[in-house]
């Protein structure tokens, strides 16, 4: 009688650290892509930016999240970038009219 309570307990503690990992390395995949995602608009836009959202592509179709947010100092202008994160790349990007690329120096 108390073997298949024993076997639920363990299954449920089981299925909460599972969770907690995957939460975890969410949690870096993220940090990850917003701080690869941030460098790469500075460094070829000139702008600093800041995310406040992300969501992640569902894992079949592809390794890559959405990210959410704005040009530092104005809050209205919104930034989207669509990353790759397995191996770090940036898909999709979209600022705001009047943000164009900086002349790269040779």
């Amino acid at each position: 009688m108390r073997k298949p309570f024993f076997l639920f307990v363990l299954l449920i503690i089981s299925s909460l650290l599972l969770g907690a990992c995957a939460s975890q390395e969410e949690k870096e995949i993220v940090s990850s892509a917003e701080k690869f995602a941030a460098n790469y608009v500075l460094e070829k836009y000139g702008v600093t930016v800041r995310f406040t959202e992300y969501k992640f592509s569902p894992p079949d179709l592809s390794n890559s999240l959405g990210l959410h947010g704005y040009i530092e100092g104005d809050k209205k202008k919104k930034v989207f970038v669509f990353v790759n994160y397995d191996p770090l790349s940036i898909e999709t990007l979209s600022l705001p009219e009047g943000i164009s690329k900086k002349p790269t120096s040779k």
